[in-house]
């Protein structure tokens, strides 16, 4: 359990060091190169994110935290605002 936790955080470290990178890139004559370096982050911390796979014991805590709470509207969903927010973050940096 603790190793998906850490590699959940560390695909989380490398999206957010991606932003900063697409984001914040040095000032200079080649700023292109971060922001692209960034964009690559950013979509290789969200293929790590997502290729994640889950214990049984992970999936019936979360079976047990539906039940509990009700379900989200589609327009509340995580899925469907990051890459929303991450292609309006990286259209911007490369627009910049």
């Amino acid at each position: 359990m603790k190793s998906s936790i850490t590699k959940r955080i560390g695909s989380l470290a490398v999206i957010v060091a991606g932003l900063l990178a697409a984001v914040l890139a040095p000032a200079g004559g080649n700023t292109a190169s971060w922001r692209w370096f960034g964009l690559f982050l950013i979509v290789l911390g969200v293929y790590f994110l997502l290729g994640q796979k889950t214990t049984d014991e992970q999936r019936t805590a979360e079976a047990e935290q539906r039940a509990e709470s009700p379900p989200l509207r589609w327009y509340q969903s995580p899925i469907l605002w990051v890459p929303v927010i991450v292609a309006v973050v990286a259209i911007l940096s490369l627009l910049v």
